[in-house]
């Protein structure tokens, strides 16, 4: 196996990388226990063309030669967001009030099968979090894929809660941990 190098890149960079992002998306999604089909591949298409020019965005991606076999990416949440909402039990007021800057939100993390349990998601956890200027880091992850969760816990983050997003019947692990 090939030696896999990670490169972080800004929104307009990971602009050209779409194609290739949305196509490991795809692979890695289609498996248990998330077993997405076309549509919700489209759906992650549309929603990241409107990720890409938030606020802080940065993408991390994962190659082996010119192969793509890995990407993270997240930006910073506005004070105007609906992130901490609906989440059960809710958070503290405290916590929950948002400004901008204050969080960095992880909105996706893959990692090739052939390349799992190698270190990859690892280095790409490490570079997607290195030098942020927020204060702390939040995510969500489904409770049934247990090893994604085992391996957050043991990067340090905790968990908050759980939450529906739109309505949906699939609960997500709502996690955060400090960046500083």
């Amino acid at each position: 196996m090939s030696d896999v190098v990670v490169r972080t890149h800004d929104g307009k960079v990971a602009e050209a990388l779409i194609e290739q992002i949305v196509s490991l998306y795809a692979a890695v999604f289609a498996e248990p226990p998330y077993e997405e089909g076309p549509e919700d591949v489209d759906d992650f298409r549309e929603l990241l063309a409107i990720e890409l020019p938030q606020p802080g965005f940065r993408l991390v991606t994962a190659a082996a030669d010119t192969e793509l076999v890995g990407f993270a990416y997240g930006y910073s949440l506005r004070a105007a967001t609906q992130w901490w909402e609906g989440i059960t039990p809710p958070p503290p007021p405290e916590f929950a009030a948002e400004r901008d800057g204050r969080t960095f939100a992880i909105k996706e993390l893959a990692v090739a099968a052939p390349y799992r349990r190698k270190g990859v998601g690892r280095r790409l956890h490490e570079a997607l979090l290195d030098r942020r200027f927020e204060e702390r880091a939040t995510l969500t992850v489904r409770p049934d894929a247990a090893s994604a969760v085992a391996a957050y816990e043991t990067w340090g983050w905790s968990r908050l809660g759980v939450i529906r997003p739109g309505a949906r019947e699939i609960a997500y692990m709502v996690m955060a941990r400090p960046l500083h």
